[in-house]
């Protein structure tokens, strides 16, 4: 059999956050800004059972919760040499700009950047890891809008 593609819309299903961020080294977006963004998804697999590929409620739970994690949040790139993290504060660094951000607004991320792109990967491997998809599932896709039409998607074979 084919596969079939389930899909949700983070825009339709309200699976959205508001939360600001900055690129190091990007003319315009180097500024701290902020975004209203919308997380996607799209599930390729095989019906089992009653005819159903993945049931969405757990789905659309999960994402919701993550969004929410990230929700009126600045988004801090851990991996980023402008990073700096303390005890009770994250201090970013970028040329003669320096941002100090209470710990409990920081959504401190394993990351080197906090675009859209490094974002959906992001997102999709904690999906991955958080949900535990079954075997008939053979691929998980992750976009990330930071307004409409306009994201990044990541996608991970689950068979591998």
């Amino acid at each position: 059999m084919n596969s079939i593609r389930l899909e949700l819309d983070g825009w339709e299903k309200s699976i959205t956050f508001s939360a600001c961020h900055i690129l190091p080294g990007h003319e315009k977006c180097g500024r701290m800004h902020g975004h209203n963004y919308a997380i996607h998804l799209r599930i390729e697999g095989e019906p089992k059972g009653k005819g159903v590929v993945y049931d969405f409620v757990p789905i659309k739970t999960k994402l919701k919760e993550i969004a929410e994690r990230f929700d009126h949040g600045v988004l801090i790139p851990a991996g980023s040499e402008n990073v700096n993290i303390k005890e009770d504060e994250v201090l970013f660094e970028i040329e003669e700009d320096r941002y100090i951000f209470p710990k409990t607004d920081s959504i401190i991320m394993d990351l080197e950047r906090t675009t859209a792109e490094y974002l959906a990967k992001y997102i999709l491997e904690k999906i991955i890891e958080e949900m535990r998809f079954p075997d008939n599932i053979k691929a998980v896709e992750i976009g990330v809008d930071e307004s409409r039409g306009q994201g990044a998607w990541a996608r991970r074979e689950l068979d591998e």
